[in-house]
């Protein structure tokens, strides 16, 4: 009799540690999430607040660009003092100094690609972006430097500045 309990146990703990081997999920079934292309995401990412900047003012919504930014979103305007912090100070931005230029943002990815960085949770893209303001006539195409910061899909910073020119007291040539 204690033979037999012994074999059945010893059999008793085979089958359970192959059980145990053949519902583990393999490595390559385990992973749900396919690898982040940062570069590509970014560029969606550009391309998506440069869409909703045009719609904004065509739709009269400024809620639609103010969206792209966290709730605690920074940003530093091109055409105002920041920094700015919140949604609220953010729509007061679009809403009053520069929706009213009817921007569209050109990025231009071909000529001026963007320097980016980080990972898909946490990314950033630094370049240079046009932006034409079709309130004039003839609307006017002005250039403008742009950092952001991504917290996911949305903006957590965004630093925008005008293309700076040399001023020749400031800045001297080169010997």
């Amino acid at each position: 009799m204690k033979r037999l309990n012994r074999r059945v146990l010893h059999y008793s703990a085979c089958l359970i540690v192959l059980a145990a081997v053949a519902a583990w999920p393999s490595a390559g079934w385990s992973k749900t999430a396919k690898r982040c292309d940062v570069d590509q995401m970014v560029r969606g990412l550009l391309q998506n607040w440069g869409n909703q900047l045009q719609a904004a003012w065509r739709q009269n919504n400024p809620q639609l660009i103010v969206r792209t930014y966290a709730p605690n979103g920074v940003l530093l305007p091109t055409c105002s003092k920041g920094p700015l912090t919140g949604h609220n100070e953010i729509t007061g931005y679009f809403v009053n100094d520069f929706l009213p230029f009817k921007p569209v943002a050109i990025f231009d990815f071909d000529r001026n690609p963007p320097k980016v960085g980080g990972d898909c949770a946490q990314a950033y893209a630094s370049g240079l972006y046009d932006f034409k303001l079709e309130a004039f006539n003839p609307p006017a195409d002005v250039q403008a430097r742009y950092t952001y910061v991504f917290t996911g899909t949305l903006i957590s910073q965004h630093h925008s500045s005008l293309v700076p020119t040399k001023p020749p007291q400031a800045c001297p040539d080169k010997p």
